[in-house]
């Protein structure tokens, strides 16, 4: 009896499985017979729609205080669906007349009269879903046209198409334009090593087709339809804005004074190995001078007298030789290699002993020369190996790319010429190097033997809030012992203080640093051109200040063509005015200066110092250092830039804030130069300067108003 009913439960669940199972295969067939007969319909649908790409909105680059370098401005594209679903005759017919006359008004392209007749002609065409208002239309724009008659009823009702692109623009023109990258061509500089990071990633809308076969947005840019894609995230560089355009200018002056081909200037934080300025400038055909070319990270040259500093190193740390030791030379400025008829030369005489340090205070290559043939004749792959133990023969691994790897050569290769190429590569010849990549081995002079990676990136920025911060990366510990290290610190401030960059030297503080002047060699014809002359490297690398180093910086000119073309004289002079400008402006660097320190004694502490208006940040800085009060105004106490006044409160510095409002005319009077360049060119302002010191007057009246492009002339005085 169990056993019956064991069988009976069996069929049961069975056949219940297989009624589920008939039914099911009843459905599927069913549906195949419904989809057979709609299929014209779904293949019309098919065909009807599509879908496109979206393009992400590509991130911001910043420099290292947040102003952009580059961004991606949106503009739009306004079309009109007048057909008569969307579109009624009398919403038309009532309102096209002033629809007309706003958008005359907005564009200033048409008359009112010459718009409404070529919106009545369209409204007849068959082609009518899908009319042309305006391409390239600003943000701006578009927000006022929503409200004008018709189309403030939005895309159903009034037949609103709005489509976004956007272009990408550079805020600060051509400011460190080559290492940023060029718009719209991310394949060298910042736009190309982070592209990953600023390209986000692409979305998918979906397109319906028109009956005149275009196709448009089932959605317009303001609705979800849209938001698909991944837009990129910001990246913020070390570029500081002010060191960047002090250095371009600086470096421009000395090109066109000296007729130079191109020259190249790095200016870097020596502690951490960020990069605050990078200015490549080249002469074009025409005599004018752009950014074509970056040779800071790209161009591998001879360094001519910079490389003796490496040289004189790997003496050091082999013989422990001391500054003051004595090199025997011929006498005459000669110096015949033994047994291969090659001489080396210096510009002078040199006299028949000189110390190290005279050596290199007056770039002796007779001296530097005898030195390391003396040192490494016997022994000479030692000396290609020290010099590759200090990391000068590998990448600096900078964040951009077109570095290329340091040149040099080794006993036993087939152009290795024994005691020639030795004592040739002890001053600077027959090895390749970019200016970089000697920027950061004297960055590690100055940085007590740490070589620290040198790196454009900053950190990593999405929605406002940042994301990751690079950090600091050390390529080599220890480049020598303390020992060595501190005898070249030595001879660096010699070279300013006593030798060939004697020019350069500075009451306020001290320089550390090398010149260099290296003939150029062409592919074909050795050390001269097709003319038969010679063509120079002029060069300046070092730190400053020399006892507490905040900045390292070279400076390299091809090519000078007018007075001299020595380092001291053609490089130097750039590095000078750079390191000037940029201790006066950091107040920290001036902690050691004893003029300076008379403003915290207690006289001072009686009355509020002058000072002009600026930027907000540096200005607290400053006044928070003296204890100095200061009471605002209770407008916008977050502007960047306020003015001061001294006088109005005894006890404190009334702040007021600089008025931001777009397309009207700031007060930039009483300002340096800094500040008011930077307040105006971010208004798109061409700006022309006259005299020195800070703002006297501007042709522009405050509260004018202005649009880009518009020039402005600031007297200082």
């Amino acid at each position: 009896m169990v056993e019956n009913n064991i069988k009976h439960n069996i069929v049961v669940k069975l056949f219940f499985i297989y009624g589920l199972v008939v039914v099911a295969v009843i459905a599927v067939v069913m549906k195949i017979i419904y989809l057979q007969g709609h299929g014209e319909e779904w293949e019309a649908k098919s065909n009807s729609m599509k879908e496109a790409e979206v393009k992400a909105l590509r991130g911001d680059i910043c420099a290292a205080d947040g102003r952009i370098l580059a961004t991606s401005m949106p503009f739009y594209s306004v079309h009109w669906d007048m057909s008569k679903q969307v579109l009624k005759d009398t919403l038309f017919n009532n309102n096209i007349d002033s629809l007309s006359a706003c958008l005359s008004r907005l564009f200033k392209d048409k008359s009112k009269d010459e718009y409404a007749k070529y919106f009545r002609e369209k409204r007849t065409q068959k082609s009518n879903r899908f009319v042309l208002v305006r391409n390239k239309v600003t943000f701006t724009q578009v927000a006022a046209l929503k409200k004008f008659p018709i189309f403030n009823r939005g895309k159903n009702k009034g037949g609103l198409i709005i489509e976004r692109s956007y272009n990408r623009t550079l805020p600060h023109k051509s400011l460190a334009a080559r290492t940023i990258g060029k718009p719209g061509d991310h394949k060298y500089g910042m736009e190309a090593s982070f592209d990953e990071i600023l390209a986000g990633h692409d979305g998918v809308q979906l397109m319906a087709r028109l009956p005149s076969g275009d196709y448009h947005a089932t959605s317009s840019v303001d609705e979800d339809g849209q938001l698909d894609a991944e837009d990129g995230k910001d990246v913020i560089s070390t570029i500081n804005v002010n060191i960047q355009d002090i250095a371009e200018q600086n470096l421009m002056n000395q090109l066109v004074k000296n007729n130079a081909k191109h020259g190249t200037v790095i200016v870097m934080e020596v502690k951490t190995g960020k990069i605050r300025a990078m200015a490549n400038i080249d002469m074009n055909a025409d005599g004018t001078f752009s950014e074509n070319y970056n040779y800071a990270v790209g161009n591998l040259s001879e360094p001519g007298s910079t490389f003796k500093l490496a040289s004189l190193i790997t003496v050091f740390e082999k013989t422990g030789a001391d500054i003051d030791d004595t090199i025997l030379t011929p006498g005459n400025g000669q110096f015949e290699i033994p047994g291969t008829g090659h001489i080396i030369r210096d510009d002078h005489d040199a006299p028949p002993k000189m110390t190290i340090r005279e050596a290199f205070e007056h770039s002796s290559n007779v001296g530097v020369a005898r030195l390391i043939y003396n040192t490494y004749q016997k022994n000479q792959s030692e000396f290609i190996d020290r010099l590759d133990q200090m990391h000068l023969e590998k990448l600096t691994e900078i964040d951009i790319p077109g570095e290329p790897i340091p040149d040099f050569k080794y006993p036993g290769d087939k152009d290795w010429w024994g005691t020639v190429s030795l004592t040739q590569i002890s001053i600077g010849y027959e090895v390749r190097l970019t200016p970089l990549q000697t920027l950061t081995f004297y960055n590690a002079v100055a940085n007590d033997g740490v070589m620290v990676r040198p790196h454009i990136l900053e950190a990593v920025r999405t929605h406002g809030e940042i994301e990751r911060v690079e950090k600091t990366e050390v390529l080599n510990s220890a480049i020598c012992s303390k020992s060595t290290l501190e005898k070249v610190k030595i001879l660096l401030k010699g070279v300013v203080e006593n030798g060939t960059a004697k020019n350069i030297r500075s009451k306020n503080y001290q320089i550390a640093g090398k010149t260099g002047t290296a003939q150029i060699a062409n592919a074909n014809s050795g050390y001269v051109n097709a003319e038969g002359d010679k063509s120079y490297l002029a060069s300046f690398v070092g730190y400053f200040p020399a006892d507490k180093p905040k900045y390292s910086c070279i400076v390299v000119i091809n090519s000078p063509k007018k007075d001299s073309y020595y380092g001291s004289a053609v490089a130097g002079p750039v590095f000078k005015a750079i390191s000037d400008k940029l201790y006066s402006q950091d107040y920290d660097l001036q902690s050691d200066n004893k003029e300076f320190d008379l403003l915290k004694h207690k006289d001072f502490e009686k009355q509020n110092p002058y000072s002009k208006s600026g930027d907000r940040a540096i200005l607290d800085r400053l006044f928070s250092k003296f204890n100095i009060q200061v009471e605002n105004s209770g407008k916008n106490t977050e502007s960047q830039f306020v003015y001061t006044d001294a006088r109005s409160n005894p006890n404190a510095i009334h702040l007021d804030p600089v008025d931001t409002r777009k397309g009207i005319m700031p007060d930039v009077t009483g300002m340096g130069l800094r500040d008011a360049l930077c307040i105006l060119r971010n208004r798109g302002l061409v700006v022309t300067v006259v005299g020195r010191g800070a703002v006297k007057t501007q042709s522009i009246p405050m509260g004018s108003s202005i649009k880009s492009g518009t020039k402005v002339v600031l007297e200082l005085k």
